[in-house]
């Protein structure tokens, strides 16, 4: 052993590795390259060691003390200090919070490590690493992925934006929301991540109920006696306003169980509270799984409130058969609203119990007319969009790709494959397969050359019909560049030719005239 200006150099056999130590996972590339470093160049940097009865445990510097191993050193340069086992564990964990490649859920379990140490707390921790409250709070969230996402993060199979927004969900729904991360496409042999902000979005419409417009008393601890009041509970954004500082929109329950139990706890006491209001629901679903007593969306008319809340604002004008209803399912699940429950009420529905229209034959005549021309139109669009394609080239010029790229930007994705695919399956009644495997299918077997005129069909097809006022005529942009019309040539004055002599009509026969029928036919 060698003294070397307060440091020692020291037998690689004679150092352990400590088993306090929060760094679990290894970059086995980043160890090999540190290794061929180590071989050429030596280790620069010290290894901080403590002294213990197995000879001395490494405080900092495990992965510098792994790549000498592989680069088969047999001593390594060490700084001795003298720490006890709790000094020792907040040098560790301090150390491996300021490195950048230290993995965020082995962060967490430092800070953890730290905590039930006694005298720790948050505002202890951020002192001494340097890092906010809520940096720290949003690490020991972390914590609370059940082990299957914890594991999927450690491995890095999803990265820290979606593990942070499942580790904040109650952990009954964590699963639910992990299997929203992934997607498995035709092409896919298996499902692949999907960008965070989708989990996000998913999150925001299923797990965040905004508690500022639940029609419930938050305050009401009655409603779900085993949660107590919304203003003491733990799963809401406000509850802990450090952890859940990006999440916007005011405070917002992230216990959906917990809020529909209360939800309907509300409906069920308001209607029992007031007979008298109808019973309505807002959105479709199964028959069977509708209430009995509550009218579906096509059973009622909501009768809509004046644009202008001010005072001087007329009233809608009422009529007999409106009421106040509650809504018991759908958007808008416990709040009260008007509507009509006559299906032939001349105040809402006019045109069922209308008069005489004195000028209805006038306005049938006009929108026939308007038919008429829409159709000559439509055609003259179907024409246009197969010169498009018919003139497709090889490959596409600035302007051309241009306007393609504007075209597919506004495309509707909804049902964009169905109607592309149907050029290609029309005349299969058994064809079983989706537009995009269609579409899929097109494409392998494509020859070089009709590529470009594909790419023009899938960028079009949505655009083949008339545009509606304002919107932007994609098909006319394309037609400008890829098939623009030829202008019309002049006709030829015609010569009027001499009067022939006039021949004698000829005497036609049976046998002639059936001649003359097989002529045309042919």
């Amino acid at each position: 052993m060698k003294n070397n200006a307060g440091f020692q150099t020291i037998a690689l056999t004679r150092i352990h590795e400590s088993t306090t130590n929060p760094r679990r996972i290894f970059d086995e590339s980043k160890l090999a390259e540190l290794a061929a470093s180590l071989r050429t160049q030596g280790l620069i940097q010290p290894i901080t060691v403590r002294p213990n009865s197995d000879g001395y445990e490494i405080v900092a510097g495990a992965r510098r003390f792994r790549a000498a191993h592989l680069a088969e050193l047999t001593e390594l340069p060490v700084r001795i200090v003298q720490l006890s086992d709790e000094q020792s564990l907040e040098w560790q964990i301090i150390e491996n919070s300021q490195r950048v490649d230290v993995h965020p859920y082995e962060e967490a379990q430092g800070y953890q490590r730290l905590l039930d140490l006694p005298g720790y707390d948050v505002a202890t921790l951020a002192e001494k690493t340097g890092k906010s409250d809520s940096h720290i709070y949003a690490r020991l969230a972390l914590l609370q992925l059940i082990p299957e996402v914890a594991e999927a993060f450690q491995t890095e199979r999803i990265t820290a934006s979606h593990a942070n927004l499942i580790a904040r969900l109650p952990q009954e729904k964590q699963a639910e929301a992990f299997a929203q991360c992934w997607r498995k496409d035709y092409q896919d042999k298996e499902a692949h991540l999907l960008p965070a902000k989708y989990l996000s979005s998913w999150i925001a419409n299923n797990v965040y109920l905004p508690l500022d417009e639940s029609p419930f008393d938050r305050e009401d601890a009655t409603l779900n006696a085993d949660s107590g009041a919304c203003s003491n509970c733990p799963r809401r954004s406000g509850y802990n306003t450090s952890l859940f500082s990006d999440v916007t929109g005011g405070d917002q329950c992230l216990d959906g169980n917990c809020y529909h139990i209360k939800l309907n706890e509300h409906v069920r006491r308001e209607v029992l509270a007031r007979p008298e209001l109808v019973q309505i629901e807002t959105a479709f679903r199964n028959p069977k799984e509708r209430q009995p007593e509550a009218l579906s969306r096509n059973e009622y008319t909501e009768v809509d409130a004046p644009k202008d809340e001010n005072e001087d604002s007329e009233p809608v004008t009422p009529c007999e058969a409106s009421k106040t209803a509650i809504v018991v399912y759908g958007e808008g699940a416990g709040t009260t609203r008007t509507v009509c429950t006559d299906p032939d009420c001349p105040v809402h529905h006019p045109r069922r119990v209308a008069p005489i229209d004195p000028d209805a034959e006038a306005r049938q005549k006009q929108h026939e007319k308007e038919q008429a021309r829409r159709k000559r139109l439509m055609k003259q669009r179907a024409e246009t969009f197969n010169r498009i394609l018919d003139s497709a080239p090889t490959t596409f010029t600035a302007p051309q790709l241009r306007v393609l790229l504007r075209a597919l930007i506004h495309i509707d994705s909804y049902d964009f494959a169905d109607d592309v695919a149907a050029h290609f399956v029309s005349d299969d009644e058994n064809n079983q397969q989706t537009g995009e495997e269609v579409l899929l299918s097109v494409v392998d077997g494509l020859e070089d050359d009709k590529l470009s005129s594909f790419a023009l069909r899938l960028a079009l097809t949505g655009h083949a019909d008339i545009p509606r006022e304002n919107e932007i005529d994609h098909l006319a942009e394309a037609e400008a560049v890829f098939a623009p019309p030829q202008p019309k040539k002049a006709k030829a004055k015609k010569t009027t030719p001499k009067k022939a002599a006039k021949k004698p009509t000829p005497i036609k026969t049976k046998t002639a005239k059936k001649k003359t029928t097989k002529k045309l036919a042919a």
